[in-house]
């Protein structure tokens, strides 16, 4: 008999035990003999460290959960707060806030035991900290400064710390006012000062180049690759082996290409189109990169630990090394490419009739970006590389909106939050920022990259086998309520009391088309929606309204598509055993928990890096007017969206100075007391810009008519003063 697992010991402590235990009273309990009592003894130490039990008095042990103690990880958003993010189960809060008296020493990314305060009442339930089980390591960033005697870093951005002391020898090469990042070594009580160590040094504030590397440094974001995983892609060939060909299907006849940004090199997906008797023949080819990254390998554990690949304002930081990701993977054109294809059937209306996968070989016939074929499609111009395609494109483009179609009617929500893109000159400094939105073609590679996705969640269902699922669990229905009373605010009728459905937001989204406030709508429905995520549970995807769904179009830059390509060709070929998928489905839900965090990481760097470069751009705009919407409210002020920029600003009341200004939270509007004037969301506005803030990352707006009335205002001072003075003389 082998020893318990970790997961049994908790299962039968919960389920069996039914109280407290010691060790020795737990192993024979259940049926641990002595020989393997020393590895039961370990498994229970381990268990202890990572507070998924608890030591409680007489050394009795058992789980947090019925004690009223949640473990998770600490979190610490802007402006300081804290909450824990408890690990998942059922009847725990996904998130406990922390007050600073009741955090001990913890910090962002420490591993955490909390006592819930179940009678404290709040948006949030509230609990204090009381172990902290390990830490996270999380690099603080701060600024190096110099006290008489002694050195320290003071955080940036409002953290829990003060201030964190420097050893005298672990202060050289740095200078007073350089932006570096430090990790805590030695902090055992709340009311000291803890002990750092200088792990990298950004440089001074106003240095190029500094802002980026700030966040690269800020999310812990690889900035290369070891050594042994180069060495390993540097055994790769560079044409293919005839070998690898022999389980292949051949379709480098097939007019493929991709379509991508017209800057991207990391290709992973190539479509093809043909007539197939009254209906279409789609092909969606992927990059097949689990050909090159097999699983165990430096290579494969390098792209675990990365997750994806990060997009930054002016890099990118893949999850492979370039010589995979730009190159031998990557499918460029007039290129033998290995490839896995989902050869898809469809109705000329483009219901799907039936689907294979298979692996393959193509020859892409060309690099078509997004700006050529929405010329062709909305001006009539034919590029050169779109000229030989010309006919296929439009056929493309007739099924894509015939699935798009098909999808809306389903019910998949049709939300339309446009991005902005920040241009950039050699040196990194931004000229000019474009705002971009869906049009057909991105919305052909986007229809044709969803229905392989199903095709590939619908491949893993149908034989029964684990699968790692892009899932998006229906609303919260208390965030729902407070949306469709917002709904109701703006004039539409709205109610969610039988509970909400994607059709009923779907109707909701349609009757929005000719809104101008739409926009604005739709980010707050978003903000009100679940985040996907990835996990072995298939629930669906509320928001695409798909019963199943996964990633499998994006293998070069995302690591559950690899991990679905490397077991979709184990079902293919027979070889994945009743014994591996036994593991594989053990090991799902932290891949997913993983999978998840990083992308939600790479997400939060990737807006944060445009935004610092907004502000950048502003910062030469100060005095200039825009035109904005209103776009939200707090207690003291208006958001206002800047047309063409893509980012918010706030004007504050007090700025405001024909009357005092309210929120009005019920009609989501903001009224004077005096005048009844208001501004509602998605009121068109002329705003001055008068101040930007890049370390707190803000944006102060007044109002275009006040700013004029405070310069005429300030003329008419100057020329009276000027008298005033000229008479005393």
């Amino acid at each position: 008999m082998n020893p318990p697992t970790p997961e049994r010991i908790i299962r039968f402590m919960t389920d069996e035990a039914g109280r407290p235990v010691r060790a020795r009273e737990l192993a024979h309990l259940m049926g641990v003999p002595d020989r393997d009592y020393p590895a039961f003894r370990d498994a229970l130490k381990r268990l202890l460290d990572e507070g998924r039990i608890v030591r409680l008095k007489r050394g009795r042990l058992a789980p947090p959960d019925p004690l009223n103690l949640v473990v998770g990880t600490v979190v610490v958003r802007r402006g300081g707060h804290m909450f824990c993010r408890s690990d998942e189960r059922e009847g725990v809060p996904p998130e406990i806030f922390l007050r600073p008296r009741e955090r001990m020493t913890a910090l962002d990314g420490d591993r955490v035991m909390v006592r819930l305060h179940p009678d404290r009442d709040g948006p949030s339930p509230e609990g204090e900290v009381i172990r902290v089980i390990s830490r996270g390591s999380t690099p603080i960033l701060g600024v190096f400064r110099r006290a008489k005697h002694f050195w320290y870093v003071t955080p940036e951005q409002p953290h829990p710390l003060r201030e964190i002391y420097i050893p005298t020898n672990a202060a050289r090469g740095v200078e007073v006012g350089q932006q570096v990042m430090v990790v805590i070594t030695d902090w055992e009580f709340p009311d000291q000062t803890p002990t750092g160590k200088i792990i990298q040094i950004l440089g001074f504030p106003d240095e190029p180049g500094v802002d980026i590397l700030r966040i690269i440094a800020e999310y812990q974001l690889p900035q290369s690759f070891p050594k042994d995983v180069l060495a390993e892609v540097r055994q790769f060939p560079e044409e293919i082996d005839p070998a690898d060909l022999t389980a292949r299907e051949d379709f480098r006849s097939l007019v493929t290409f991709t379509i991508d940004p017209a800057d991207a090199k990391d290709h992973d997906d190539a479509v093809s189109l043909e007539p197939r008797d009254g209906g279409w023949r789609l092909g969606v080819h992927i990059a097949d990169v689990s050909h090159y990254v097999r699983e165990g390998s430096a290579l494969d554990r390098e792209a675990y630990e990365r997750g994806t690949s990060v997009y930054l304002v002016d890099r990118v930081i893949p999850m492979l090394p370039p010589r995979l990701s730009n190159d031998l993977c990557s499918l460029r054109p007039k290129r033998d490419r290995l490839t896995f294809s989902c050869m898809i059937d469809l109705s000329a209306d483009g219901e799907l009739l039936k689907y294979r996968f298979c692996r393959s070989i193509i020859h892409s016939r060309a690099k078509l970006s997004y700006d050529e074929v929405s010329d062709f499609f909305y001006k009539g111009e034919i590029s050169k590389v779109v000229k030989p395609h010309e006919t296929l494109l439009s056929d493309m483009r007739t099924v894509s909106q015939n699935l798009r179609r098909r999808r809306f009617k389903n019910g998949s929500l049709d939300l339309d939050v446009p991005e902005a893109k920040v241009i950039l000159d050699d040196d990194g400094n931004p000229v000019r920022i474009e705002i971009r939105r869906s049009d057909d073609s991105h919305q052909l590679v986007e229809e044709f990259m969803l229905i392989a996705n199903q095709c590939a969640a619908h491949q893993f269902l149908r034989r029964n086998r684990p699968c790692l699922f892009r899932v998006h669990a229906p609303p919260d229905q208390t965030k729902m309520e407070e949306f469709a009373n917002f709904a109701t605010s703006l004039g539409y009728r709205f109610s969610v009391k039988g509970g909400v459905n994607s059709q009923l937001l779907a109707r909701l989204l349609d009757r929005l088309k000719d809104d101008p406030r739409r926009e604005m709508i739709h980010q707050i429905l978003l903000r009100s929606l679940m985040k996907a995520v990835y996990q072995p549970e298939n629930v669906g995807h509320f928001g695409l309204a798909f019963p199943h769904y996964a990633h499998f179009t994006s293998p070069i830059r995302r690591y559950p598509d690899l991990w679905l390509h490397r077991h979709l060709a184990g079902i293919l070929d027979g070889t994945w055993t009743t014994a591996q998928q036994n593991i594989t489905r053990a090991n799902l839900p932290a891949l997913g928990k993983k999978t998840s965090e990083r992308e939600r990481a790479a997400e939060e760097a990737e807006r944060e890096s445009v935004r610092i470069k907004q502000l950048e751009f502003l910062e030469t705009k100060v005095g200039d007017e825009f035109d904005g919407q209103v776009s939200g409210f707090l207690e003291f002020g208006v958001f206002v969206s800047l047309a063409g920029i893509g980012a918010d600003g706030l004007i504050r009341f007090s700025s405001i100075d024909d009357d005092y200004y309210t929120w009005e939270r019920e009609a989501w509007r903001v009224r004077g007391r005096r005048t009844g004037r208001t501004f509602n969301l998605g009121d068109k506005i002329r705003v001055r810009l008068i101040r930007t803030d890049s370390d707190r990352q803000e944006i102060d707006l007044v109002l275009a008519e006040t700013a004029a009335s405070d310069e005429l205002a300030g003329s008419i001072r100057r020329r009276s003063g000027r008298g005033r003075r000229q008479s005393k003389v």
